[in-house]
């Protein structure tokens, strides 16, 4: 079949983004969004990874400047997540953004990360560059060629230990955002928006579908169908039987109550997303340059919505205006691929907002999809479309894994903690990497999936960044495994090392009170640099 029309369904955050995504990287493809402003969006605030940041980078028809983006949706830098009670109530760990570990030693793997297992080893929470710079809330932006300090460091390191300096991602007003890639892209002449509900579909005799049929009566031609209608999910469990799976045994919050705080002139804008671990679920904070986009994800078997309420606005010591109350399952389809429909955000799947992962898989689903399959003349076989579901099935259910692991906690305040940190609510598979991980520490191919890929890019430093941050992992197993694999004393020395010149950056930082970008110079600055 000759793809000539891409056709998406839904105008959320979801919907422009995976339409942005085609028009960058096809061509001679129109591109057809069908979203209604009586279907509002779930648009609460958002953070995202690296990948949302390279759409919004990307080369193709529509050019965004990164700056102009910022100033007309309000978004801020995230390098980060601090996640404050999850193991102890009082005490916080941080979780920077950054690649893989490369062990320039090759021994005992490529990937076995001595540097974080050395922070291990002695006892000491992880804060490298990232961290100390989320902590002094500053941005890394590095100019290596203006400061000869760091280029004679970067000459002896470069490609031999990544120091996470360049890694960022994005909060984000999603109402804002569509908003702006809604108009950016409709003044390409290959993109039409259509201001309808779709209501249903037609389906040749071989079960793909070629037309939709709106509220108002029209009915859409199309080749590729794009399932972006979140909860609604109006084709990606209609166009064949696909079954609903669901994680509600493994991870129990199941309602979110959504918040606004307006900036005041003094507030900090902080570079990093907050979540907090509450009595019966977490609450996260997400800085914008006009608001905090806030949110308290509970399990309403222990507590309603007032008391939920209630709850908050002891701890926060203010009221607050709920702006939404939303009921989820969480859990996946078994297929992310239906004949010629694929599906993305909320319409495959969803687990609780936690570590940016809704809007990372909409980014992801769509580019393994782009990289991978999509030609201009698709035959949609069976053998693609199976592997392509293996490939996201296995992706959600990992995620689904690392989501369960933050709840691995000593706390029994509530019975929710009790149930929550329990082993039943644990996969066989995270059961085992932790029983396997009290006698030797994690490895990159513990995570990695049946298939082997990791094209996602959640391993080995995230999962280390929480197994650390609460507390899992041996730290007399990790200075004894250091020393058997003669690998602590080399740490030892790269510590200090690196200690130094991250010491130096971050001083450097504070004394300018910027990080070598002058039109940011100081995260307060945002208002004034930003704002109308």
């Amino acid at each position: 079949m000759v793809v000539n029309k891409i056709v998406i369904v839904g105008g959320g955050t979801a919907g422009w983004a995976t339409a942005l995504n085609f028009l960058q990287k096809t061509k001679n493809t129109e591109i057809v969004v069908i979203a209604s402003k009586e279907k509002p969006i779930i648009g609460v605030g958002e953070s995202t990874t690296g990948q949302f940041n390279d759409l919004i980078r990307s080369q193709g028809p529509v050019s965004i400047g990164e700056t102009d983006f910022l100033k007309q949706t309000g978004s801020t830098f995230k390098i980060g997540i601090r996640h404050t009670d999850w193991h102890t109530i009082g005490e916080s760990f941080t979780s920077p953004l950054g690649d893989e570990f490369v062990n320039e030693r090759g021994y005992p793997s490529a990937d076995y990360d001595y540097y974080r297992y050395y922070f291990l080893a002695n006892k000491m929470p992880y804060v490298a560059l990232q961290s100390k710079l989320m902590l002094s809330n500053k941005l890394n932006f590095l100019n290596v060629e203006k400061d000869n300090q760091l280029k004679e460091y970067f000459g002896n390191f470069t490609g031999k230990i990544n120091l996470q300096f360049q890694h960022m991602a994005y909060h984000l007003d999603t109402y804002k955002v569509g908003q702006y890639i809604k108009d950016k892209m409709l003044q390409q002449e290959r993109c039409t928006y259509i201001d309808d509900i779709v209501k249903g579909f037609d389906q040749d005799e071989k079960g793909f579908v070629t037309k939709l049929k709106t509220k108002t009566g029209k009915c859409i031609e199309g080749d590729l169908f794009v399932d972006c209608s979140g909860f609604a999910r109006v084709l990606i469990d209609k166009v064949e039987k696909n079954n609903f799976v669901s994680y509600e045994k493994e991870l129990t919050v199941n309602s979110a109550l959504t918040f606004h705080v307006e900036n005041k002139e003094d507030t900090i804008i902080n570079n990093y997303t907050n979540v907090t671990a509450k009595k019966y679920g977490w609450l996260w904070d997400i800085p914008l340059q006009h608001r905090k986009g806030m949110g308290y994800v509970f399990n309403d078997q222990y507590i309603n919505d007032e008391q939920a309420q209630k709850e908050i606005e002891n701890d926060l010591g203010f009221k607050i205006e709920p702006r939404s109350l939303i009921k989820f399952k969480a859990g996946r389809h078994e297929k992310f691929w239906c004949k010629n429909v694929l599906s993305t955000g909320l319409a495959s799947a969803f687990v609780e907002p936690l570590e940016a992962t809704s809007i990372h898989m909409t980014m992801v689903q769509i580019n393994y999809f782009l990289q991978n399959y999509f030609t201009n003349n698709m035959s949609f076989d069976n053998f693609s479309i199976n592997n392509y579901n293996n490939s996201m099935t296995t992706v959600w259910d990992d995620i689904k894994d690392f989501i369960v692991l933050h709840y691995h906690s000593p706390r029994k305040d509530t019975e929710f903690w009790v149930q929550a940190s329990s082993k039943k609510r644990k996969s066989d598979r995270l059961n085992n990497m932790l029983e396997t991980w009290k006698h030797r520490l994690p490895r990159t191919v513990d995570y990695k999936s049946k298939l082997g890929d990791s094209f996602y890019h959640l391993g080995n430093t995230l999962w280390l960044q929480i197994l650390m941050g609460m507390k899992i992992l041996d730290s007399d197993m990790a200075k004894k495994e250091l020393e058997k694999f003669d690998m602590y004393k080399y740490s030892e020395n790269r510590y200090k090392a690196i200690t130094n010149i991250e010491n130096y950056c971050v001083n450097k930082a504070i004394e300018n009170n910027f990080f070598y970008k002058e039109e940011l110079n100081n995260l307060k600055e945002y208002k004034k640099v930003y704002l109308k």
